[in-house]
């Protein structure tokens, strides 16, 4: 890892609470695991120090050695290309992962850059897929995380115009921004106005122009990084299409 993140065995006692929000909880508790296999699992993860933002957890030509599930912060993933024009992929917030972009060339592909401090749970790749390889429901499993990560990719950059892309992206990320149980409407964005335009492959411009027209529409109110959602059912109806 670039951000030479020190780790250490994850320690069991009062950790379920906090893994049950988490991309990884089906694979490190599954369900009908014998209790041989599940001390193998869960004596393969580890969990990372505090990384610091600005750091890069790795990059693109890194080999591929671990899946990373965000136990905390939010980690930025972009390529750039030979004109040095930055593309953001995604945000990975807590209880999401990243990793899965190096699974078949077995170096990745983007680059993973920690906007906000985070700790990570990391799963060396090797390790889970012998022990899948044992474990049948396992592999099953670890196929379904795999699928439903690119499956949010895809649903995440959904929409057509640009104003359902928009509209889109602040129902789906105060959504994953919200803390388990609560119920607020008011967060504050990890990430630069230049990512979220990069990400909706739209210009600055036009981010900040659609943000006020939500705003005159009474949907949003936006302040710098903070975000308030006034009316997420009118929010969620531009974002399907369907004013």
């Amino acid at each position: 890892m670039h951000a030479h993140a020190h780790t250490s065995p994850l320690q069991l006692g009062g950790v379920r609470s906090a893994c049950e929000y988490c991309a990884l909880f089906e694979l490190c508790w599954p369900r009908g695991l014998d209790a041989s296999n599940l001390q193998r699992l869960q004596s393969m993860v580890r969990h990372t120090d505090v990384l610091p933002c600005g750091s890069h957890l790795f990059r693109v030509g890194d080999e591929f050695t671990a899946i990373y599930a965000v136990r905390s912060g939010c980690i930025k993933s972009y390529t750039v290309d030979r004109g040095g024009h930055e593309f953001v992929h995604g945000f990975h917030l807590r209880g999401e992962m990243l990793g899965f972009d190096a699974v078949y060339p077995d170096r990745h592909c983007c680059n993973a850059l920690i906007l906000e401090s985070c700790s990570l749970c990391v799963i060396p790749y090797r390790d889970i897929t012998r022990l899948s390889q044992d474990v049948p429901s396992m592999q099953r499993q670890l196929i379904r995380v795999m699928s439903h990560e690119f499956a949010t990719q895809l649903r995440n950059r959904g929409g057509y115009g640009a104003t359902q892309r928009v509209a889109a992206f602040l129902v789906n990320i105060c959504s994953r921004l919200r803390q388990p149980d609560s119920t607020t409407d008011v967060f504050r964005l990890p990430m630069s106005r230049e990512d979220i335009a990069s990400y909706l492959s739209i210009s600055p411009e036009t981010l900040s122009r659609l943000l006020a027209k939500l705003h005159g529409l009474g949907l949003v109110d936006v302040d710098r990084r903070n975000v308030r959602l006034v009316d997420v059912t009118g929010l969620d109806q531009i974002a399907q299409g369907i004013h």
